[in-house]
């Protein structure tokens, strides 16, 4: 199946371009990200109590924050899904100091603001600091483990050089995302950094794909400039690219807009990041490594 016929577009010779959007996005993503004050952390990393209450009968978002605010949690954060489904995170300022009983405190509270309409505490997640702070160093751990994986992996299969221009797209997918996640000021949550890792492997599989074929052209045709060949390389996977693209975004914007509040931030850094890692992988990764040789050729090209 072509979805695209066969191209010969110019991709190599306008890559300094590519290169200024991807440095412009990648400046208003750090740049969203400071004037945010940081992320957004869910209770999993601030510590806190997370609860979700389901009501008999429709209640307003005004009417449950009144009632939050009644018991002195007023810097609660509560959302509402399609089922109607109540969703109130507390984070932990002194854990320990009346936050375990969050959810008896509220579902007193609830009984008087709402006689007559029965509730349901469907879920009750509650996280202490100390463990945040050890899941915050986890997950750094995991993404550093990770990216180094990659480079040794893409190293030894390839070249040094395609392998750091897999990691300045995996690096460049991820800040973009982040970015993304910041301009919406999505929670960042365990589930969150879950859809970021799957980003990171989808961003690179896409790269390594590249890679692949740039060497087997590199094989067949020895007389060709390296730009040449890399030009080629990216044309002929560009068709398969898309599509496997398209196909995966099917998903996850069927679960962003049918899918239940606890699943649409994880489709959201899904969706931007299929977006992020299809550029990088046509117009950064080959890109990248030839505005290296350009300036540093190896022996054997030079």
């Amino acid at each position: 199946m072509r979805l695209i016929q066969q191209t010969n577009i110019n991709f190599v010779g306008h890559r300094r371009t590519f290169f200024i959007i991807s440095g412009t996005v990648i400046i208003l993503s750090i740049l969203s990200f400071v004037l945010h004050g940081g992320f957004n952390y869910g209770v999993d990393f601030t510590g806190g109590t997370l609860l979700q209450i389901r009501f008999d009968k429709p209640v307003s978002t005004n009417a449950v924050r009144s009632a939050v605010n009644a018991i002195g949690e007023g810097s609660a954060s509560i959302q509402q899904d399609e089922q109607g489904d109540f969703f109130i995170r507390v984070r932990a300022k002194e854990f320990g100091n009346g936050k375990e009983g969050f959810s008896h405190r509220l579902g007193k509270q609830f009984k008087a603001s709402f006689a007559g309409n029965n509730f349901e505490l469907l879920r009750e997640e509650t996280v202490g600091p100390q463990i945040s702070k050890e899941l915050q160093g986890k997950v750094l751990l995991a993404v550093l483990l990770g990216i180094v994986g990659i480079l040794i992996y893409v190293t030894i299969r390839f070249d040094f050089r395609f392998g750091i221009g897999a990691v300045m797209a995996l690096i460049h997918d991820t800040i973009i995302t982040l970015g993304f996640v910041s301009m919406f000021n999505k929670e960042v949550t365990i589930t969150l950094i879950a859809a970021v890792l799957t980003v990171i492997g989808y961003s690179v599989n896409d790269s390594i794909v590249v890679s692949d074929r740039v060497r087997e052209d590199m094989r067949k045709w020895r007389k060709e400039s390296f730009m040449s060949v890399v030009n080629t390389a990216i044309n002929r996977v560009l068709n398969r690219t898309v599509i496997t693209s398209i196909t995966t975004l099917f998903v996850t914007l069927a679960f962003l807009f049918l899918g239940a509040a606890t699943v649409k931030d994880f489709a959201f850094v899904l969706t931007i990041g299929i977006l992020v890692g299809t550029y990088s992988s046509i117009f950064v990764v080959a890109n990248s490594v030839v505005e290296w040789e350009t300036r540093l050729p190896t022996k054997r090209r030079r």
